[in-house]
């Protein structure tokens, strides 16, 4: 494949991780991290990692997109979430120097992750930028983002990141031990997606149900 067109892809996985990242109606941020992951599965294929496209589809894409709508508890006839989930706003603004203090951990892992990057590499390739992206903007994210299910989504985009420098690190020398690590890696990220999604899930309910009991509670006082 041209150069050109693995860039656009390289582009196109960073922006829909951005999009999914930033949306703050989870419901359409949920649905552009499905179409991230589907442009994860054609680089992979630009690159000639067909095994690993065919199990971002089904893994990244079909059942990892499908717990966190579970997560939200959309099913085949609702349309949209009710509650908390449907829309997150933070109550609790965001100062400057409480973003600072979480960004500097996230900042240090990602320099220290670029100085070995080019002490181990030549010329950066598609995976290798797109990763590093991806990387930066998955611990951005989880830093600053206190909802817990768009740190899930931010979960998903720094593993798909290392899953891609993994990759370019390995390249054609040993493929088969590549393609092992990242289907691990994309076995145990989806159980934590898994894992993620039903306790978010439970961690909603119990939390309505207790704004239920406080609001019962009123009422019989008054």
């Amino acid at each position: 494949m041209p150069p050109f067109l693995d860039a656009l892809l390289a582009l196109a996985m960073v922006a829909l991780a951005t999009l999914a990242l930033l949306d703050r109606q989870l419901v359409r941020a949920c649905a552009w991290f499905v179409a991230f992951a589907v442009s994860v599965a054609l680089t992979w294929w630009s690159v000639g990692f067909i095994w690993l496209a065919l199990l971002e589809l089904l893994l990244g894409a079909l059942l990892t997109g499908a717990f966190l709508f579970h997560a939200l508890d959309i099913r085949q006839w609702a349309s949209a979430p009710r509650g908390r989930l449907a829309r997150w706003r933070d109550p609790v603004p965001l100062t400057w120097q409480r973003a600072l203090m979480r960004l500097l951990p996230a900042l240090a892992v990602l320099i220290m992750l670029a100085i070995a990057l080019d002490n181990l590499a030549g010329t950066p390739g598609p995976l290798l930028v797109g990763g590093m992206g991806l990387i930066g903007l998955g611990l951005w994210a989880f830093a600053l983002h206190r909802h817990l299910l768009r740190r899930l989504l931010a979960f998903n985009v720094i593993g798909t990141g290392i899953f891609l420098i993994l990759m370019a690190l390995v390249g054609d020398r040993n493929t088969a031990a590549g393609h092992g690590l990242v289907v691990t890696g994309l076995l145990v990220a989806l159980l934590g997606t898994a894992l993620g999604a039903l306790l978010i899930r439970r961690l909603n309910r119990l939390d309505g149900r207790r704004i239920l009991d406080v609001a019962e509670a009123g009422r019989s006082r008054a």
